[in-house]
Parts: structure tokens; sequence; C-alpha cells
């Protein structure tokens, strides 16, 4: 078993002096013994030369001899010939194996060995049949580690002020040694000049020694700086991986290289449209009585129905206040609508949104979202854009109170509060110490676990081709492309004409709408007044709504006018000309009562109007429908005979988790099961 330096506080004592023990290193892991512990040796106070110490004329020397001709002389030979990147680099190597190996040991004495991901290949599982004990052993890649922690550096050893404060320091140091130097043979009046001959070349051997004695104490305190930034004492055993190099990304069989289909299937449950509400229109976002920030949507139709938001930090589920949960509600917009839309299309792969995790790499996100015709940022940037995006939803609360269908086809959908989606954001690269973060990460895996809204209101999507609650649309991915800098009002109509086309899929002409209308879900209605009270203003609305009706009809989108409230000179690009009353109303005024006929594109009309035909049939033969049995009346047939879920699933060779199942709605009855369930339950 390796040895274990001191205490859980001296382990983490910056120590240069102390040997790290090498390879191998192993832990027994049954019944393990406490670890032996040793003090460490107190590390020696750094000699370091202080000009404090010297006399006031030799202070004065030194300005004289560290001209700025000099420094520049002295940084190039520093740079050229200093081996100090490679002392820092192992002297955190060092350091840091220390570290870890400690954590390790912590870790699988707190928590047991479940608690380290064995898989990781530095790991290696043995097992000792003669003695019934298993023995973790590490075997680490030592150099690819150093060059790892090299090239995290290379930011910091880049930076000019970096180098000039070790030349300062050295420098001076060097003049003070010059002076101990010459003084002793030298008369007082000739040392200055003595000094400098003596310093005037650093590449000679002696000065190159000197350097790399001053370098090698210089650079501890560096090493200590550095490692004072990582907080090691509160990091966990991954953030040291991390720091190492260590940490693997998924393994190809978790990561979702994830791309949409020209039209793919999206959830447009109440949840998904309030939630894209709440990112697009903050100015609906209120301050409730416990100063809380809270996002409402009731539903119009029945007012007992309603949906709130909340934010919270992504590793708990407090509540931010109002003033806290402003700085989330800030990253919302277009970026985090677009993100949520491709995570509802993934989620509708999955037959169990709720029992499901995925993880995508922010690389095949980029092209999703359009971004890769931007070259104005590097693809890093973009990552990091995605990552960001992924934090905001990640603090996105829902609450829901909602009872979805009519009569014997009502399910109560109500949920309690939660997460619209739980996201953990695992970002792969160089770390720049400088910082302490990834700022240019190499790739970002985002896992998704779909909040606990899907099981509610997707509660029986693996049924019947997820047509149980209609509570999926179609998504035309195009719209995810559209530029909102240049069409914000197009991206803004196409994201509520995606939600709206299921919810009117069965109305009589699900697809018209009224000018005035459109406009008012998708912008405030602040806006919408003062154009009807500036000409300036409402020409520009008018001119922004054709130029988004003109970027629609191009993405596939069918546009049709209204002779009658939409006529020809009113509409987009028209050379028509204007009838001879067309004064006596504002034009804006018109365009705002205009009607027209807005399409998405083929095939979703088409998919959609399966909905409108399978309401049809039912309302035809509505016995059928009546005679569906239900989890609800499963439930009641089993409680009136008295029976709990165990007894029933034994006469039925079924689970009682099962049977719970099946009266929640998580599990269709199926054909087969249900003669069955009715000659039981008499029902």
């Amino acid at each position: 078993m390796s040895q274990v330096d001191g205490s859980s506080d001296l382990v983490y004592v910056f120590d240069p002096t102390t040997e790290v023990e090498q390879q191998p290193w192993s832990i027994v892991l049954a019944a393990p013994e406490a670890a032996e512990q040793r003090s460490p040796t107190p590390p020696e106070e750094p000699t370091t030369l202080d000009l404090a110490d010297s006399s006031p004329p030799w202070t004065q020397l030194v300005k004289q001899v560290l001209t700025a001709d000099y420094r520049l002389q002295l940084i190039a030979t520093l740079r050229d010939f200093s081996p100090l990147p490679d002392l820092i680099t192992e002297q955190l190597f060092r350091h840091l194996l220390k570290v870890y190996r400690f954590k390790l040991e912590q870790a699988i004495r707190r928590q047991g060995v479940d608690s380290i991901d064995t898989r990781l290949p530095h790991f290696k599982v043995v097992s000792d049949r003669k003695t019934h004990t298993k023995t973790l052993e590490l075997n680490l890649d030592e150099e690819r580690i150093r060059a790892y922690l090299k090239r995290s550096l290379s930011n910091l050893f880049s930076q000019a002020e970096f180098w000039e404060e070790f030349a300062n320091v050295i420098g001076t140091n060097l003049v003070v040694w010059a002076i101990d130097q010459v003084e002793k043979t030298t008369p007082t009046e000739d040392i200055p000049l003595a000094v400098q001959q003596l310093l005037q070349n650093a590449t000679t051997p002696k000065l190159q020694e000197k350097i790399s004695f001053y370098g090698q104490i210089y650079c501890q305190d560096i090493t200590q700086k550095i490692i004072d930034g990582f907080r090691l004492p509160t990091c966990s055993l991954q953030d040291i991986e991390k720091i190492l190099g260590l940490k693997q990304p998924p393994p190809a069989s978790a990561e979702a290289s994830f791309m949409l289909d020209t039209v793919a299937v999206i959830p447009t449950a109440i949840p998904i449209a309030s939630s894209i509400r709440a990112q697009l229109r903050p100015d609906l976002w209120q301050r409730n009585s416990d100063e809380l920030a809270v996002f409402r949507y009731r539903s119009r139709t029945n007012p007992n129905n309603y949906i709130e938001h909340y934010i919270t930090n992504p590793g708990d589920i407090d509540l931010l206040p109002w003033e806290a949960a402003g700085q989330i509600i800030d990253k919302f917009g277009f970026d985090t609508v677009k993100l949520q839309m491709i995570f509802a299309a993934r989620t509708m792969e999955e037959d169990e949104p709720w029992n499901t995790t995925f993880t995508l790499r922010a690389t095949d996100i980029i092209p999703l979202l359009g971004w890769d015709r931007n070259h104005s940022i590097s693809t890093p940037e973009k990552r990091n854009s995605v990552a960001s995006a992924a934090y905001a939803l990640s603090c996105l609360l829902v609450k829901s109170v909602w009872i979805e269908g009519r009569g014997p086809r009502k399910v109560d959908a109500s949920t309690p509060i939660g997460r619209m989606w739980d996201v953990l954001i695992d970002p792969h690269g160089q770390i720049d110490w400088v910082t302490g973060k990834i700022e240019r990460p190499e790739e970002v895996y985002i896992t998704v676990s779909p909040g606990l809204w899907t099981k509610h209101f997707l509660n029986r999507a693996g049924s019947k081709a997820k047509e149980a609650l209609h509570q999926f649309g179609y998504l035309a991915s195009n719209i995810l492309r559209i530029d909102p800098y240049h069409h914000e009002i197009a991206l803004r109509l196409a994201i509520q004409l995606t939600l709206d086309a299921r919810v009117r899929a069965r109305n009589d002409n699900p697809y018209d709408y009224r000018v005035g209308t459109l406009l008012e879900e998708v912008l405030p209605k602040a806006e919408i007044d003062k154009a009807l009270l500036d000409k300036h203003r409402a020409r520009d609305l008018k001119n922004r709504w054709n130029n988004a009706l003109q970027l629609l009809t191009k993405l596939g989108w069918q546009i049709e006018f209204d002779p009658e409230t939409y006529p020809d000179w009113l509409q987009p690009n028209s050379k028509a000309e204007k009838p001879s009353d067309w004064r006596k109303i504002k034009i804006i005024e018109r365009l705002l009562q205009a009607k027209l006929t807005i399409k998405p594109p083929h095939p979703i009309p088409g998919l959609l109007s399966q909905m409108r035909n399978l309401k049809k049939s039912r309302a035809i033969a509505p016995a059928k429908v009546a005679e569906e049995l239900t989890g609800d009346q499963v439930k009641e047939g089993r409680l009136k005979l008295g029976w709990n879920r165990k007894e029933l699933g034994g006469f039925l060779g079924l689970s009682a988790d099962y049977v719970g199942k099946l009266e929640r709605g998580d599990r269709p009855i199926t054909p087969d099961l249900e003669p069955r369930l009715r000659k039981l339950l008499h029902l």
C-alpha cells in the first residue's frame, strides 16, 4: 500500500524537496488498513538575495545596470536557455500526483471502490484468489502527463509580463551576486564598471549556472501560486483527473452523434411551449411575493390549468431570488431556444424519455444551429457558446398544474417543481492555468436527462407510436439555421408556428391567422403600440414582417393571402397600385387586421392532418374509444376486490412495480393483457 504524506491537511502543502513515491502504486481494496502517515520535511526557506540588505549605493547600481536594453537581452536569454518551464512542470507533476494518490485512497476508504471509475485506462484491478482480495493498481503514463501539464502552462509561458517579471528578479539577484564577486578585489569607484563587464554577456557558463540557481528558487514561488489557484483541498477526484489530463471523453456508445432530419419529431407539450416563451420574452417574467422570479402561463380555455417557471442554480434546486435570477434570464434567447429544440427532438427518439440520459457533442450541435457559416469566431468559441446555452437551460425549472384530454381520456399531467433539463457540461481540452479554465475546448460533451415533465406529458409516448396524447409535433429543422440578428421576426414566427401546428392540427382551418394576432404572440405589445402611433416605427415593422414572410417562403413555408383583407398592394414586394381610398385607414392598421394562411413545409401538413383524421374516426365510433381499458379503471377494480398490486401481479405473472406502471399509464395495456384484466377485475 502506498504511503500518504502527512495528514489530510499536510498532504496539500507544496514541498518540492519531498520525493514522490515512484510506480508501481497500489492499494488493497478489501479490508483496507489505515494509511501510515509521516510528517513531511518542512520546506526550507528560499535563500533569495534581497536588495533591502544592500546599501543604498548598490541599489542605485542595480538600476544603472538593469537598463531597458539589458532587460531585453536577459529576457531573450531566459526564454532560450532557462529551464523554468520544465522545472515548474516537474514540481507541479510531483505535487499533483501526490494529491491524486491521496484523494484516491481517501475516496476508497470513505465511499468504497464503487466511487472510483476503474474503467479509466490508468487503473487496473487485480484479484488475488488466495487472499480473496482485490488490489487497485495505478499505472500512469508520466511522460504524457508531463507533456499535458507543459502544454497547459504554455499560455502562461507565452506572456511577456511573465518573462519581464522573471528577468527583473533574476537580474536583481545577478547584480547583487556580481557586486559580491568584485567588491573584494576592485576599488569602490570601479565596482560599477566591473559589475557591468561581468554581467555583459548573459550566455556565459558562469552566468548560466547562476541563472539556473536563481530560477530554481523562483520557480517554487510560481508553482506555489499555481497550486494555490487550484484550491486542491476542495477539488474532487474528478477535478484532479481533469487537471492531470486523465479525464477521458465519454465512451463512443454514450456519445450520440446526432443529426436532425429535415423534418424531425419534437414534443410540443405545454411545458416546451411555455419555456420557449419564457426564454424569448424576458419582459413577461415577474417578481412574486416571495421575491422570486417567476414566469406564468395560464391556459386560455381552462384557467385552472397553468405552468410556472423558476430559476435555480444548476447544482441544486433552491430557487434564486429576483436579482440573482435576472442574471440567468439575461442568458436566455434564441440560442437557448434552438438548443432546447435540439434536446427535445433527441428526447423523442426515446420510448421512455424520463428514464433516458443522452450525450451530445458541441461540435455536432454547431452546424444544427447554423453557426458553421459564421467564420468571425473560432470553433472553440462556438463550443463555449453551446456550453453557455446548455448551462442556462439547466437553470430553468417548471411546475405544472394541468389536465389533458376530456372524459375517459383525461390524464392528469401535473408535475412537482423540477428541472426542464438536467444537464452535465463536460469540456475537454487544455487547461489554461492563468484562468484555471479550459478556454479553448477541443470538445464539449453535454449529457442531458429530460426532466420529470416528460413523464407526465409524454407518459404514454411509448405506446401507439407516441400518438396517445398527441403531445408532439414536427420541426422543420432549417428554422434552427435562421440568423436571428438579421431575421429576428422570421425566427420568432417559425418557432411560434411550429408550436401552434400541433395544437391547431384538429381545427377546421388550422393554418389561418390574423397578422396582428401572430405579431402579439412573438413581439412585446408595447412595440406594436408604438408602431401604431409612429409612422417610422410602423414602416419598420411592416418591412420586418414582409422580410420574414419572404424568408419563410424560401424555406418551404406555404403562404396564401386572404384577397379581401390582404390585397395585392399590401403584400410583400407587390407592384400593384394602391386604391384611391387607401389613406382612409393607416397601412399598419390594415396590416394588423389582414388574414393569411401559413402552412409549414412539406410533408408536415400531411403528417399533422393524420391527427385530425384520427379525431374524425373516433367521432364516428365513440363506443370503441369508451371501451378502451384505462389504468384508472384497473386501479379502481383492484381496490374494489381488496387486492394490492403484488396480489394482482401474481395472477397475471407480473411484478407489483409493473402493475403500478399500468395503473399510472406508464405502460400500455396490451391487447393480450386487456381481456385477462377485465376477467380478473370484473370490468
